[in-house]
């Protein structure tokens, strides 16, 4: 498989895992907060001289996104016979 079918695919897998996560994340937020309890939203690391505001939503669709890709590449190598 060349890189850029390669780095097709693997884009493809980390959207795909970020889009199922953000639906996740939505639904256990909108559970989470309709029975009082704290939010996944809430803000937990910030550095406002740099722009960054990160939940711990934003946390998990990161590195669930980073290692679905880091998964596919791998798995998409060309191997050797």
């Amino acid at each position: 498989m060349s890189v850029f079918a390669r780095l097709g695919v693997t884009a493809a897998a980390m959207l795909i895992a970020a889009v199922l996560v953000a639906i996740a994340a939505a639904v256990v937020d909108l559970y989470l907060s309709g029975h009082g309890l704290g939010s996944i939203s809430n803000e937990i690391i910030s550095q406002p001289s740099w722009g960054i505001h990160l939940s711990m939503g934003d946390l998990v669709l990161l590195v669930v996104a980073a290692v679905a890709g880091a998964v596919t590449w791998g798995l998409s190598k060309k191997r050797k016979a």
